[in-house]
C-alpha cells in the first residue's frame, strides 16, 4: 500500500460511521474554507490515504471495523504525517480507548454532541493546519 506524500494541503478527511456527524462537521467545515472528505470506515480512510494528502484525520473513536487505537496505530505504522483529532460521544472512561491513545500522545479531543458556538474545533484545525505545514 503506497500512502500520498505530504504536500501543502486544505484537506480534512473525517472518519466516522455516523452520517449525520459526517455531514455536520462537512457542512461546518467547508463554510471555513477547508477542503472536507467523509468516510464511514477506516478501511476507506486508507483508500483515500492512497489518494491524495491530508493535514488533518478527524476520527471517531468507536468505529465497526477499527478502534481508534488500532487505527492511529497503522496511521503512524504507515507514516502518515497528517496531524489527528478523535471524536467520541463517550464521557470518561478509565477502561476506555481514548485513555489508550492518550497516554502515548495527547490528540485534540471532541465530544458529541459538537458545540459550535465554542471556537475549539475551529482553532484545532488551524493549529492542526499550522503544525503539518511547519517544515513544507
Amino acid at each position: 500500500m503506497s500512502f500520498s506524500k505530504k504536500k501543502r494541503n486544505k484537506n480534512i478527511l473525517i472518519v466516522d460511521d455516523e452520517t449525520d456527524v459526517l455531514d455536520l462537521l462537512k457542512i461546518y467545515l467547508e463554510s471555513h474554507k477547508w477542503k472536507v472528505i467523509t468516510v464511514s470506515s477506516t478501511s476507506e480512510a486508507f483508500e483515500r490515504l492512497q489518494e491524495k494528502a491530508f493535514f488533518l484525520i478527524i476520527t471517531d473513536i468507536a468505529m465497526p471495523d477499527l478502534d481508534g487505537y488500532e487505527f492511529i496505530s497503522r496511521l503512524k505504522k504507515n507514516r502518515i504525517p497528517s496531524q489527528i483529532a478523535l471524536i467520541t460521544g463517550f464521557g470518561y472512561n478509565p477502561k476506555h480507548t481514548l485513555v489508550k491513545i492518550n497516554a502515548k500522545r495527547k490528540y485534540p479531543i471532541f465530544f458529541k454532541p459538537f458545540e459550535f458556538k465554542k471556537p475549539k474545533l475551529r482553532e484545532t484545525v488551524q493549529r492542526a493546519w499550522e503544525e503539518y505545514h511547519k517544515e513544507l
